[in-house]
């Protein structure tokens, strides 16, 4: 048996209202090299492993494209609340390269962006304002056209990883000289986030608008799970685990409430340790999710604080503080600290994530139940 996309729309779209009273939404991606029951689903987006080098990989579309499809065809095979789409995405580089961040394409990796600002926050007002085909982002629509008319609009087209406001602010300055400005150089700091975030706003309606254009379903999300169009987009807030909860009040909020009132909603992921900010998230217009690993932020204060209210999305992090024996024991845990089973979504994956060498088999029946899945909801082959 395999998913049904139409079958897992219609569930995740429940999940999005928080109507999902009766079991958690979930995706089994890659939970480690030994699984039982099926065969390990690498990304195509973060996996060192494949074919060929991630640089090769996100270089030539054909190449990007097919390894997109390959992760596609093994994801399908196994259950899950799964949406099959292409996702153009170059990652954390996009807007920052169209304000001149000199990008660096490393082989086995994602790529990084120089800094353009550095110790001089004064550079901030000699910056123009981009055009959306500046930097990336010109390559980034031209591969949303390649990917759609090769595939002849069969499948969704995610939204690329445009970070967030404050990301792109400590991208483009630097980190360490991006937190120093924001203490003294406050206005220029201000001035920056407002021309990321109008660019963001830009080359997203840019990106929904090809897609439409060209007949292909838009998902506004750079992350899992499936969202429906309309219902917000995803952001980044990575660099808002550095802030303080006051700073995160005046420098952070305000511009995701920009971006929230522009489409409907935000789907905020963040890596760290992040629940000093649960107060400061609160006051964001429209929180659609949280998207987390929960091996940085524990689970349980996050449940406190946010379940039942807007979507959790959890999964093995990057860190070692908190460990799990297992991705059955990982579900488990996150089952059992759950307030509801609405809006939670559980990724079984660990691509983005630490484990030990003694990470055990995973068993996917094991997995379902413990999700508790009923049988009768995976229905039907993928059919692109």
């Amino acid at each position: 048996m395999s998913s049904n996309p139409e079958i897992s729309k219609r569930f995740l779209t429940r999940l999005w209202k928080l109507e999902n009273e009766e079991r958690p939404a979930f995706l089994v991606g890659f939970t480690g090299p030994k699984l039982k029951g099926g065969t390990p689903v690498r990304s195509a987006l973060f996996s060192t492993e494949g074919k060929d080098t991630v640089r090769k990989r996100l270089l030539d579309p054909e190449k990007f494209l097919a390894a997109q499809l390959e992760e596609i065809e093994g994801q399908s095979r196994l259950r899950g609340d799964f949406v099959p789409a292409l996702c153009p995405t170059l990652g954390v580089i996009a807007i920052p390269s169209a304000f001149g961040g000199e990008v660096v394409w490393w082989e086995n990796d994602f790529p990084s962006v120089r800094p353009v600002i550095g110790d001089d926050p004064l550079r901030v007002k000699k910056l123009k304002m981009p055009s959306i085909r500046d930097g990336v982002l010109g390559r980034i629509l031209d591969y949303t056209r390649y990917f759609i008319e090769r595939m002849e609009g069969r499948y969704p087209i995610r939204m690329a990883d445009v970070q967030g406001p404050v990301d792109n602010a400590a991208l483009i300055f630097g980190h360490t000289n991006f937190l120093e400005a924001l203490l003294v150089r406050p206005a220029e700091v201000r001035l920056l986030l407002d021309m990321a975030t109008d660019l963001m706003i830009s080359f997203i309606r840019e990106q929904r608008k090809l897609v439409k254009r060209m007949g292909a379903e838009f998902v506004p999300n750079g992350f899992q799970p499936w969202i429906p169009d309309g219902m917000g987009v995803s952001v980044a807030n990575d660099a808002g685990v550095m802030l303080s909860p006051d700073l995160h009040d005046e420098f952070g909020v305000p511009y995701l409430n920009r971006l929230s009132d522009e489409f409907g909603g935000v789907y905020i992921h963040s890596c760290g340790n992040w629940t000093h900010l649960m107060a400061s998230l609160a006051k964001v217009r429209g929180l659609r999710g949280l998207e987390f690993g929960a091996s940085e932020t524990p689970f349980g204060p996050v449940a406190e604080r946010f379940g039942g209210r807007t979507v959790l999305a959890c999964r093995v992090g990057l860190h070692r503080d908190i460990t799990f024996a297992g991705m059955a024991d990982f579900i488990a845990k996150i089952k059992a600290q759950a307030k509801t089973c609405r809006g939670l979504f559980i990724h079984a994956d660990i691509t983005n994530g630490i484990v030990g060498p003694d990470w055990p088999e995973t068993d996917l029946e094991e997995v379902y139940r413990i999700i508790g899945s009923p049988p009768s909801i995976f229905r039907g082959r993928l059919r692109p």
